[in-house]
């Protein structure tokens, strides 16, 4: 069979609430998972052994999400194939937006084929792997629960344009956890009013809200001058992304991100112009 080329789309969480610790450890959360039309690329071949080089610099592919998940497929599934994994990676690392988990997905759907494995069997690695790497099985918009790992997928986004702005910096998701505190966290009402907005075909950028902001901002202060930096440009509203320390503006047009994006090129960020993933039937016609 010839490889295969995979999109790994980045995503931003239109809002992330926190409602507390859980007794496994990890915090019950309410979130608006947002695929977007930029990512990276996956390049899948067929090849006597798992093999590749990780995309990701002074990273060994053993301990890369996209590695671990041929390997923990072809464990799941009992086979014996190989495979050679490329990725053209333009997801920035340790940014909040998802790089890691998109390319596993994006390998366990490309394996999918190339071992002609079930369904069920991908899912259950995902699931494995983390609640990102769920969700990029079906990317789009979805609402994300307990862990993030109870997902819902609900009706596309209104679509808007967005515009990724991230100091010099990364932030681990781990490290923003631990920083939050319990005072910042929320009940979850404001995002799951927006779940509503949304499926009745609408969008209210006053209910977005990221309980990790304040703790991302103190675990790398420059964050606060970049979300400052989009409102300034016109951004409705800037929110941070994820973990962080990406942050995003949303836009009406491509025109009103793009002059934004120009207005933030001086301050030495790194930025990206794109827009919510356009939802395509089952020919890949947009919607």
């Amino acid at each position: 069979m010839a490889g295969l080329t995979i999109a790994a789309p980045a995503k931003i969480n239109l809002g992330l609430e926190v409602r507390g610790r859980r007794d496994d450890g990890y915090h019950e959360i309410v979130t608006i998972f947002q695929a977007l039309e930029f990512g990276d690329t996956v390049h899948l071949t067929p090849a006597p052994t798992i093999q590749g080089t990780s995309a990701v610099d002074g990273l060994d592919a053993s301990s890369d999400l996209a590695f671990r998940a041929a390997y923990e497929l072809r464990g799941r599934i009992g086979g014996t194939s190989g495979v050679h994994i490329k990725i053209d990676k333009r997801i920035p690392v340790a940014a909040g937006l998802a790089g890691g988990s998109t390319d596993a997905a994006a390998v366990l759907l490309g394996l999918s084929r190339l071992w002609a494995t079930d369904p069920d069997s991908v899912a259950e690695t995902a699931r494995a792997l983390g609640a990102d790497v769920s969700f990029f099985l079906r990317p789009g918009t979805a609402l994300g629960l307990a862990r993030g790992d109870d997902l819902q997928p609900i009706s596309p986004a209104p679509p808007r344009w967005v515009l990724l702005a991230r100091p010099d910096a990364e932030i681990a998701a781990r490290d923003a956890y631990t920083e939050l505190r319990p005072a910042e966290w929320s009940g979850g009402n404001a995002t799951l009013q927006q779940v509503d907005e949304i499926r009745d075909g609408d969008f209210m950028p006053r209910l977005l809200i990221n309980d990790l902001q304040p703790a991302a901002i103190r675990l790398v202060p420059e964050v606060a001058e970049v979300l400052r930096a989009l409102e300034s440009a016109g951004a409705e509203p800037a929110l941070l992304a994820g973990s962080g320390p990406t942050c995003f503006g949303l836009f009406p047009t491509s025109a009103a991100a793009r002059t934004a994006e120009s207005q933030l090129k001086p301050h030495g960020w790194w930025t990206r112009t794109t827009r919510f993933m356009t939802p395509t039937d089952d020919a890949g016609n947009r919607l």
